[in-house]
């Protein structure tokens, strides 16, 4: 998984794509975090359709079926969060056989501060999907 995050590249270092149900809806965590100082965090919860099916998944503020967030996180403690109103998480391709998810995603918002921010250029490739 990796996309532009305030003009800077970011890339993880471990990714989780997860299904489980959330208020009886099927629900997919996917998730992606760069280690380093500081380590950051791409989060997205969405409610799943068809798989074979792949439709786009907008991102809204307070839609616990669409919501991303960022986190910036410096020896453990929070020094940043991006809350993102839009975008879409789009996946291009499930492969049953393996249980693998393929996509790309953007998303913009605005930080603790007010500060608009935007993450752009997303791609996640081979991402393994587990069930909780």
């Amino acid at each position: 998984m990796s996309a532009t995050f305030e003009g800077k590249p970011w890339t993880a270092s471990f990714t989780l794509a997860q299904t489980m149900r959330l208020g009886g809806k099927p629900m997919l965590n996917l998730s992606g975090t760069e280690q380093g100082s500081p380590t950051t965090t791409f989060n997205s919860m969405l409610e799943l359709k068809d798989l074979n099916n792949l439709p786009g998944y907008p991102l809204k503020t307070g839609s616990p079926a669409g919501s991303a967030n960022f986190n910036i996180l410096d020896s453990g403690a929070t020094v940043g969060h991006v809350r993102f109103s839009g975008g879409e998480i789009v996946i291009d391709k499930y492969d049953a056989a393996s249980k693998t998810i393929s996509g790309h995603f953007s998303a913009f918002g605005k930080g603790e501060s007010g500060k608009p921010e935007e993450l752009v250029d997303g791609r996640f490739s081979g991402i393994p999907v587990t069930a909780q």
